[in-house]
């Protein structure tokens, strides 16, 4: 039986990476896979008879970038501590001891475009040293990037990967074969994130405004942020929006007619092919992970500098659209059965 460690700060799923995770580890060990998870904290309790647990010591989460060497150092003292074992360590975190590591974000490298002024700290410096270690390290055997973008960066950024860069490892989706779309009159244009600075909520809320003006059966629900962050951004509206917090969004994808998602950055955008597996249309930005994927039978990519009436045209076009919709992405068993390969092959 194939033994893995899975190292990540929470598990659980209340983010994308950590979802990843969570989703992840299920699936191997719904194949047979022996999973440890090495964390400080678990959202949610599995009684997985192929998930063992293993907890760290909590540190200060802030600033993060100490917070990430003080984990670091505790995945090294207790890999070191466990050392007879015979285990593949997969890091989705910046540690030492890694044989895999799956990156899910844009390389903090990108700092070296900005001006020098705001590359001289100790917060740069030590982010530079904990993501140069994680990528380029003599035990690491396999690097997994979760979206073309990333892998595009990391092979510009990071030459020492040529080896051992992998094609991404796309997060999975659950597949919904029979999906029963519920019936309203309603419009419901979604929008699906927590950091919705980076994942462009400002701009979605000019969008479905400019939908509204049209059709005032159009209505806004966004998922993710705290109502009391984003309520200034409603401030002009009597009606037509739901500010739903943080929770589960494929509770609502039944209901949608659209998810809008025009984001500024996204490494990829687990949310997207999510909905387009409910049979919802996805309008996104030029600058999601996920944008190679999709294709007109699945929705449509914006550059992410067009106006506010070119977004809302797309829009009007996947709202009133009646051709069937193609899910993208594979389901988390495919993803697993993915990974096993990488692991018997190390």
């Amino acid at each position: 039986m194939l033994n893995v460690i899975q190292v990540v700060r929470r598990f659980g799923i209340s983010g994308g990476m950590e979802r990843y995770v969570w989703e992840l580890s299920h699936a191997l060990a719904d194949l047979g896979v022996q999973v440890h998870v090495l964390c400080e904290q678990s959202d949610q309790n599995t009684s997985h008879k192929n998930i063992k647990i293993h907890y760290l010591a909590r540190v200060v989460p802030k600033p993060r970038w100490l917070a990430m060497l003080r984990f670091s150092f505790n995945v090294s003292s207790w890999a070191k501590g466990n050392s007879g074992n015979s285990w593949i360590i997969h890091s989705h975190e910046r540690t030492a001891v890694h044989h895999v590591s799956t990156f899910h974000g844009p390389p903090f490298a990108h700092v070296y475009s900005k001006p020098w002024w705001k590359r001289s700290s100790i917060r740069v410096l030590a982010w530079l040293y904990l993501e140069r270690r994680e990528l380029c390290a003599s035990q690491v055997k396999a690097i997994l990037p979760n979206s073309d973008l990333i892998s595009d960066d990391l092979n510009k950024m990071y030459p020492c990967v040529k080896k051992t860069l992998l094609p991404p490892a796309y997060p999975g989706v659950k597949k919904n074969t029979h999906i029963l779309k519920e019936k309203s009159n309603k419009k419901i244009v979604l929008f699906v994130g927590k950091e919705w600075k980076r994942k462009g909520l400002e701009k979605a809320e000019r969008i479905v405004k400019k939908l509204r003006q049209g059709d005032a059966d159009i209505e806004f629900w966004v998922i993710g942020p705290d109502e009391k962050e984003v309520r200034h951004l409603f401030k002009d509206w009597n009606s037509g929006f739901r500010l739903l917090g943080w929770q589960d969004a494929s509770k609502f994808m039944s209901l949608a007619s659209l998810l809008l998602h025009p984001a500024a950055s996204e490494p990829y955008g687990m949310a997207i092919a999510e909905a387009t597996n409910y049979g919802v249309p996805v309008v996104i930005s030029s600058q999601c992970g996920i944008a190679s994927q999709v294709s007109s039978h699945s929705g449509s990519v914006i550059d992410v500098k067009a106006s506010v009436d070119e977004w809302a045209d797309s829009c009007l076009t996947a709202l009133s659209r009646t051709s069937p919709i193609l899910g993208i992405g594979k389901s988390w068993k495919e993803l697993a059965q993915q990974h096993i390969e990488i692991y018997k092959q190390i």
